[in-house]
């Protein structure tokens, strides 16, 4: 079934032709110089809050934060206010800086008071000129967001409009550790009933049902949630209610409008959320990456009735000329790796592979940070069931990629490439993964943050790897995780990672 095409034909002309949100340029913000417990010393001397960036080179979300909120000039004149801590994620006591602070991926903002106490998280997801808004929010606020969940849950009634704020704009995706275990997704139906303010309502209401929808199983077929179609249709009439909530209308509208309607109701919804979302995604408080985020749901709306087909030719026609005015418009380097990723990302979604190939290919000479691009390619090639070439970009990746961290999940994600796509060439996976594991030496942080997600993942794959081949592959990676867990400093978080890490028994 074909919905709104001919809208979404006119309402794109122009689509990449708007500018970015006004930056400063020539300007740089003054990000505190010495480690983390130094940068929380100075913000107590001078009472100041913190504020704490975790990002990296080759992250396409981070890219965008760059070069949209920090070059903006209230976020310039913002950091007078408050220390800014800026941590790459391959830098000196990043990932340990990661641990301490339960950091689970890139970019991370975080604002903590002047005494060192984490108030709440900042999501990148949402547009330039709401981002320092929260910023500003966050920065006055004096109670953690952990201490709003409870109260939310004991006495709900006691929340402010503004503390209902700064629920509305947590970044959940990043930290559920700020809920109760076995929490009720109810709570964010309360806090969404409880809000006057209809921004912070709906947008609390549409994260009560993302965490109904995640919560389902798999093959699971969602109940309709009664309340949904009626605060759906309220937000999708509203444009400032639609830029408001476009993280989740434009990314996950396949997994929430089941839960709001079903039959030739949910056709209908189908069609109200594409012309909402094409209506809006010109908006000059959107980036060009951004933008292009409202193809995304008209694309997975069509696979969803029309799963075996190619798209139509208007719908393909104009998906083409939308990333083709982002491309060209976007000429920084460093501003293109999140456009780039995003025509990339939704290129594919339309199974237009061949001309995403050639995009990310263009890029290579281009980027700061190719290897992220190879990997694309790479999972391209997968798709397309050519293995030799798929495993070859892997390999560039992880040989091209730089820093310890990075180079890190390069090599892992080759070696789980490798187990994937050539499980019986035993002697290619213990090698690569032995030289990836010896690389790593003793201040690289392998046993913390991002760095021992990564391994372990990693080893829980090599393992199940060794398993499924009944024999002994793994020796050698044992024996060497064991030796380095013994140099280890006792009684340390590294040894506790290290030492959690299964190995095969002699």
């Amino acid at each position: 079934m074909k919905y709104a095409l001919t809208i979404i034909g006119l309402l794109l002309v122009g689509l990449t032709g708007c500018s970015e949100p006004a930056v400063v340029k020539n300007k740089t913000i003054g990000w505190f110089e010495g480690n983390v417990d130094a940068a929380f010393s100075q913000a107590k001397s001078e009472s100041k809050p913190l504020f704490l960036y975790w990002g990296a080179i080759w992250c396409p979300p981070c890219q965008e934060i760059k070069h949209t909120v920090f070059k903006s000039r209230r976020f310039i004149e913002q950091t007078d206010s408050f220390i800014p801590v800026y941590l790459d994620g391959d830098t000196e006591a990043a990932q340990a800086a990661g641990e301490r602070f339960g950091v689970k991926g890139y970019p991370t903002m975080i604002v903590f008071n002047s005494a060192g106490t984490e108030i709440t998280r900042i999501p990148g997801g949402i547009d330039i000129s709401r981002y320092n808004d929260v910023l500003a929010s966050a920065l006055n606020s004096i109670t953690p967001t952990r201490e709003l969940v409870i109260a939310l849950t004991e006495n709900p009634a006691s929340l402010t409009e503004q503390n209902l704020k700064q629920l509305a704009y947590y970044s959940w995706g990043q930290d559920h550790d700020a809920l109760p275990k076995n929490y009720n997704p109810e709570l964010f139906l309360t806090a969404s009933q409880l809000a006057a303010d209809s921004i912070n309502s709906t947008r609390l209401y549409m994260q009560y049902l993302y965490e109904v929808s995640a919560a389902l199983e798999a093959d699971a077929e969602p109940t309709v949630i009664e309340t949904a179609l009626p605060m759906l249709n309220k937000i999708l009439a509203s444009r400032s209610l639609v830029l408001a909530n476009w993280d989740s209308l434009a990314y996950y509208s396949t997994d929430l409008a089941p839960l709001a309607a079903s039959g030739n109701d949910l056709e209908t919804l189908k069609a109200t959320w594409q012309k909402a979302i094409f209506d809006a995604m010109d908006d000059q408080s959107l980036s060009v990456a951004e933008q292009l985020a409202g193809l995304i749901p008209t694309i997975e709306f069509y696979f969803e009735n029309e799963s075996n087909t190619a798209l139509p030719d208007d719908l393909k026609t104009t998906v083409l000329a939308a990333t083709q005015r982002a491309d060209e418009a976007t000429e920084n380097s460093f501003a293109r790796q999140s456009v780039v990723n995003q025509i990339s990302g939704v290129l594919q979604e339309a199974r237009l592979l061949a001309e995403a190939k050639i995009l990310l290919t263009t890029e290579l000479d281009r980027s700061s940070s190719p290897y992220y691009f190879m990997s694309s390619l790479s999972a391209i090639a997968e798709k397309e069931k050519d293995i030799e070439t798929a495993l070859a970009w892997r390999q560039k990746a992880f040989e091209t990629a730089k820093g310890s961290a990075t180079r890190f999940q390069w090599g892992a994600s080759y070696v789980r490439a490798l187990m994937r796509m050539t499980p019986d060439d035993e002697a290619t996976i213990t090698q690569v993964a032995m030289s990836l594991f010896n690389e790593m030496d003793a201040n690289s942080e392998l046993f913390a943050g991002r760095n021992f997600r990564v391994l372990r993942s990693l080893n829980k794959s090599l393992h199940q790897w060794q398993a499924e081949r009944s024999k002994s592959l793994l020796a050698g990676f044992d024996a060497a995780i064991t030796q380095r867990c013994e140099a280890l400093t006792r009684n340390s978080t590294a040894m506790e990672n290290c030492r959690s890490l299964p190995v095969t028994e002699s």
